[in-house]
């Protein structure tokens, strides 16, 4: 029966799409082989993919299946549908086919598509029962443009180490780490390093399997974007995908909207199953789960959108900064920031320290945080700890810029000063706000004043410098709210007029904030000194 139906060709594919979760988009499209019975039900394939292995069969059934998507996807083309590649299924006992790189490249050709049109899929279990055989065939295949993904990565028992050798592009990970209940927390750890681990050789990677909106959420933040599954779209006909193209003039489709009830509770950061992921991508700020291990390498496993929103970058952007934390910083705040991991775990108690990313999007932005750290877990090897951040950048920079004014403006005074030396002028500044007053130093030397006057102007009206009386004092208190002076009044021990002048500057609110004054010898005049 099955033969029959393969000689008659009953089998065809299904279309099941893949998404990037944070934009929305699809990537691509896995086809997948469907028996279309002569009574109008559907076969599963595990109604016959078993079958067809078996009995030496699996080599013609998969050709009959790439045949006919690259007929579907020669046929979207031509109606102009902006449609992504399309994987297909390689089967363990297809790379033993000599002619299997030469029959792909005829099929291509024979539909006017090109390489990067079909990608291929490989199973796992195919590199673990013939490892030589597996990387030969494949190296042909690579050597003709194709990009190959490894499928149902983690059903098998290959080591992730071994994944350098192999000449594959995209890792697909087994939806089979998504289902699992009982140990959801070690699945949630696990699939959190077979992530970090691709991505540090470059690899992208697509969860396959996704069911749950949980799921999804839970892959965004450990950076995994790419996923396939029930959530987002089950396998469809190819008229059924072609209705979607239609319906958004030919441009692909997106992901709708999801909705749903919500709940909370206080599982593990890393547990697949806890909705607690709702409350770290959506509600805590900027924050991530960051591990140390015993080598001081500092790493991202999970970060929330808002964290992502702070720093200015995409994930794609932060993939690989989020491998090597440290090495993003300056190597003050790197050391700060490791000090503070220490600290977090001799007190147990939060910790923060302030960090610098120079150069943060490789275009010249500078990124200032302040940090606060908790330890959340450790193991042997490695501490697990809770980051939230906060971007002061913008007040690192009016710092800096005050700081630079105030220099500036201090080096002015120092000028003024200097030139009062050679004039017969005295010179100070005067704090409304903390009453401190500042001489030049010849109001120093010949007046005998201190750096610092405290408390003025009274320390100097008991030095005699200023006269006694309600007067000076009225001065004082109109230079306090904010007027600027400019009287005639007998100074010094000696009583000599000088003309005294007050110039009041505000802050940014518009108080007074400090007064500049001098004190020249008045004219004299027939009428007294002017």
């Amino acid at each position: 029966m099955k033969i029959q139906a393969l000689r008659e060709r009953q089998f065809v594919p299904f279309f099941q799409p893949q998404f990037n979760y944070i934009t929305g988009a699809i990537t691509g499209i896995e086809a997948l082989a469907r028996w279309i019975k002569s009574d109008g039900t559907i076969g599963a394939p595990k109604e016959f993919i078993s079958f067809f292995e078996e009995n030496g069969m699996i080599y013609e059934l998969d050709r009959l299946i790439w045949e006919k998507t690259c007929i579907q996807l020669s046929e979207w083309k031509a109606k102009g549908y902006a449609v992504p590649s399309i994987s297909v299924n390689v089967s363990r006992r297809d790379l033993y086919h000599e002619d299997l790189a030469d029959h792909l490249c005829a099929l291509l050709a024979k539909y006017g598509l090109e390489v990067k049109d079909l990608h291929l899929e490989v199973t796992e279990s195919a590199y673990t029962e013939d490892t030589q055989q597996f990387l030969t065939a494949l190296s042909d295949i690579k050597s003709r443009g194709f990009v190959i993904e490894m499928d149902d990565f983690g059903k098998g028992y290959s080591s992730l180490c071994a994944l350098k050798d192999m000449p594959i592009d995209v890792l697909k990970l087994d939806g089979d780490f998504l289902t699992i209940e009982d140990t959801s927390s070690r699945c949630g750890k696990i699939i959190t390093s077979v992530v970090n681990m691709a991505h540090s050789i470059d690899m992208p990677v697509i969860a396959e399997g996704v069911e749950t909106k949980e799921e999804a959420d839970f892959l965004k933040t450990i950076g995994c974007m790419f996923m396939q599954g029930y959530l987002f779209s089950r396998p469809l006909p190819g008229d059924e995908l072609e209705e979607i193209f239609l319906s958004n003039g030919g441009r692909g489709f997106e992901m709708k909207a999801f909705k749903g009830n919500q709940r909370c509770d206080g599982m593990d950061f890393f547990d697949l199953d806890s909705q607690n992921t709702l409350i770290f991508n959506s509600y805590v700020g900027g924050a991530a789960i960051i591990t140390r291990n015993q080598n001081g390498k500092v790493s991202a496993d999970r970060m929330n959108d808002m964290f992502l929103k702070l720093v200015g970058l995409s994930r794609e952007e932060y993939a690989k900064r989020r491998q090597d934390l440290l090495a993003g910083f300056d190597a003050a705040s790197a050391k700060a920031f490791s000090d503070a991991l220490d600290d977090a775990i001799a007190t147990g108690d939060e910790t923060s320290c302030t960090t610098h990313s120079p150069d943060i999007d490789g275009k010249g932005r500078d990124f200032w945080s302040h940090n606060r750290l908790r330890l959340i877990a450790q193991k042997v090897g490695l501490d697990v700890f809770y980051l939230s951040i906060e971007d002061i950048t913008e007040s690192v920079r009016l710092t800096r810029r005050n700081q630079k004014l105030l220099k500036e403006i201090e080096e002015r005074e120092d000028i003024f000063m200097n030139a009062a030396e050679q004039v017969d002028m005295f010179f100070w500044k005067y704090d409304i706000k903390s009453k401190d007053m500042y001489p030049c130093s010849r109001c120093q030397k010949n007046l005998d004043l201190p750096k610092l006057v405290r408390n003025y102007p009274y320390p100097a009206i008991e030095m005699c410098i200023f006269p006694e009386g309600d007067k000076y004092m009225e001065i004082m208190e109109r230079v306090n709210r904010g007027e600027d002076i400019d009287e005639i009044m007998p100074l010094t021990k000696e009583r000599v007029p000088y003309r005294v002048r007050y110039t009041v500057k505000r802050d940014a609110d518009g108080n007074p904030s400090v007064a500049y004054a001098t004190a020249l010898p008045a004219v004299e005049t027939e009428g007294g000194p002017m």
